[in-house]
C-alpha cells in the first residue's frame, strides 16, 4: 500500500481552513434564502394613457361666505376646503398601475364600521423616486395633501404624514366608481 504525503499546511492556512469549514458546517442549518429582489417582481412601468401631476397642497377651510381665501381655490374633487398649490409639481408619464381594489379595514372595538374604500397602487420607476420623495416631503412639510391632476380634474389624496421613499404608492378613494374612472384616464386601453 502507498502512502502520498500532503505538503504541510502553515499554522495560519490551518486555522483558515477549519475556520471555514465550521461556518460552512454552522451556516447551513441556518441558511434563509433571500427570495426574489423586490424590484424584480414589481410591476414594470409603461407609457400612461394620459400624464398625471402630483403636487402638493396646503388645506385651508372655507370661510365664512363659502369661498376661499387669497392664494387659495376650490378644488373640483375635495372634502370642502381650499388648497394653494406649494412645492415642485411632478409630472408622471409612465407608471404601472394596478386594478381596482377594496383594502380590507376594521374598525377599532366599539367603533361604527369605517367607511369603504378603493384604490389602486401606482408603480414608478427608480429614476423617479427622488422627485416622488421631494413632492412628498413637502406635502409632509406642510402637513397637507397631495393633488392628483389628471386631464384637467384633480383628486386630493389624503394627508402626507411622511415622504414616500419606495416605487409604489396607493391611489385611495372613497367610491369605486371614482377608482374605476381615475384608472381609466391613466391606463392605455388595449
Amino acid at each position: 500500500m502507498t502512502f502520498h504525503s500532503h505538503p504541510r499546511l502553515s499554522p495560519v492556512q490551518s486555522c483558515a481552513l477549519v475556520a471555514g469549514l465550521l461556518l460552512a458546517v454552522a451556516g447551513c442549518s441556518h441558511v434563509t434564502p433571500l427570495g426574489p429582489d423586490p424590484a424584480a417582481t414589481m410591476p414594470q412601468p409603461h407609457q400612461l394613457r394620459t400624464p398625471f401631476v402630483l403636487q402638493a397642497m396646503h388645506p385651508e377651510p372655507f370661510l365664512p361666505s363659502g369661498g376661499c381665501p387669497a392664494g387659495y381655490a376650490k378644488v373640483a374633487v375635495s372634502n370642502g376646503a381650499c388648497f394653494a398649490k406649494t412645492g415642485t409639481p411632478v409630472t408622471i408619464t409612465s407608471a404601472a398601475i394596478s386594478p381596482v381594489f377594496s383594502p380590507s379595514t376594521t374598525s377599532p372595538a366599539g367603533q361604527p364600521p369605517l367607511p369603504a374604500q378603493y384604490g389602486f397602487t401606482i408603480t414608478l420607476s427608480p429614476a423617479e423616486v427622488p422627485e416622488l420623495t421631494a413632492v412628498t416631503t413637502t406635502a409632509a412639510d406642510a402637513q397637507g395633501p397631495l393633488a392628483l391632476s389628471v386631464d384637467g380634474r384633480t383628486w386630493v389624496l389624503p394627508l402626507v404624514s411622511r415622504p414616500f421613499t419606495g416605487r409604489q404608492f396607493m391611489v385611495p378613494l372613497t367610491s369605486k366608481n371614482q377608482a374605476v374612472q381615475l384608472r381609466r384616464l391613466l391606463v392605455p386601453s388595449g
